[in-house]
């Protein structure tokens, strides 16, 4: 009879064990690898909803077009900031607009006119229908921010920001009653005029604020450093008169009537055209194949089928090892009778 000894019994299950608990654990991790389109498709309810099915008594925002915090419009304008009902105060109200399309457009001071697609020209207004409030933020009426051109402001930044100082009327501290000042649920309501695809077109969007948060009657000194400075101030360098920006509230049906909204929301139904321009890229045509030199080293150079051949060559040599560690097995056992 065949006997193992002693010492190489329990050495020879450990092994077996070992080769047999890899290669299980290998097989059932390659059952459990997904890829991200799969896992998307076995779970579609892990889309973004933003909030709308436990809002925790935060305002529903379904109504507005948000991707990755980003706020599209019916225009080329994409919003970055603020967010829809956002609680607002401090020393001046902040805006920021992309006006690049993320990049598919050029901003000044690269030449922005084209046949196809541009921007002409935004302005911005803070108006609120509950108050019969309408105030000018940018009207390009000066070559001061924030009333000047919105489109010149911040040479080469794709992204444009308005920092417009609260005018008198909504100075508060945030403890008075509602309907008693000025101060409430107000509209950014932004007003674009550009050409998409050849055809031009004027469209109007509101975003909703809360003008509720504290408001002191002298803006501090540290705004002075603020690019680009806040504004409008008075003469004294002060909050501005509300009468001086005010403007008649236009009502609902002016406001349909007077817009030309594209078909659909650009970057996202409608495909961006601009006209091509000669700056930049390849010098000169395709060239030749040279067969005489250079080229890849080795066969099927830059072929992922090369990962395969790895892991085949892994495989076997794991069983000339298993061949090998038998032997050795074999040669150490002893034979009785």
């Amino acid at each position: 009879m065949i006997k193992l000894s002693t010492l190489f019994q329990p050495v020879l299950v450990l092994f077996f064990l070992l080769l047999w608990g890899e290669v299980h654990g290998q097989t059932l991790g390659a059952h459990i690898v997904r890829t991200p389109r799969q896992d998307y498709q076995q779970n579609p309810h892990r889309r973004q909803q933003n909030g709308n099915n436990n809002n925790n008594g935060k305002k529903d925002t379904s109504a507005f077009n948000i991707v990755n915090g980003q706020i599209l419009t019916p225009g080329l304008a994409i919003l970055d900031a603020p967010q829809p009902f956002t609680p607002m105060g401090g020393d001046f109200l902040h805006i920021a607009i992309d006006v690049s399309g993320n990049g598919k457009l050029p901003v000044p001071p690269r030449a922005i006119d084209d046949p196809l697609t541009q921007f002409f020209n935004i302005t911005l207004f803070l108006t609120s229908n509950v108050l019969l409030k309408n105030f000018t933020i940018s009207n390009i009426t000066t070559s001061t921010p924030p009333f000047a051109n919105i489109m010149d402001q911040e040479s080469g930044q794709t992204v444009k920001h308005i920092n417009f100082e609260w005018p008198d009327c909504l100075v508060g501290d945030g403890k008075e009653d509602i309907g008693t000042t000025a101060r409430g649920e107000y509209n950014i309501s932004i007003h674009q005029n550009f050409r998409l695809n050849g055809s031009d077109h004027y469209s109007i969007f509101n975003l909703p604020i809360s003008v509720t948060n504290s408001i002191s009657q002298f803006p501090g000194a540290g705004q002075l450093l603020t690019k680009p400075p806040p504004g409008p101030l008075n003469a004294n360098g002060g909050r501005m008169s509300c009468e001086m920006i005010s403007n008649r509230l236009r009502n609902i049906t002016e406001l349909v009537n007077s817009v030309n909204n594209p078909p659909g929301q650009p970057y996202q139904d409608i495909a961006i055209e601009t006209t091509a321009k000669n700056q930049g890229g390849q010098v000169g045509g395709p060239g030749t194949t040279n067969n005489g030199g250079g080229g890849n080293i080795g066969n099927n150079g830059g072929n992922a089928q090369g990962v395969v051949g790895a892991g085949t060559k892994a495989f076997k040599g794991r069983v000339w090892d298993s061949a090998a560690f038998a032997a050795v097995v074999t040669l150490a056992t002893t034979v009785t009778w």
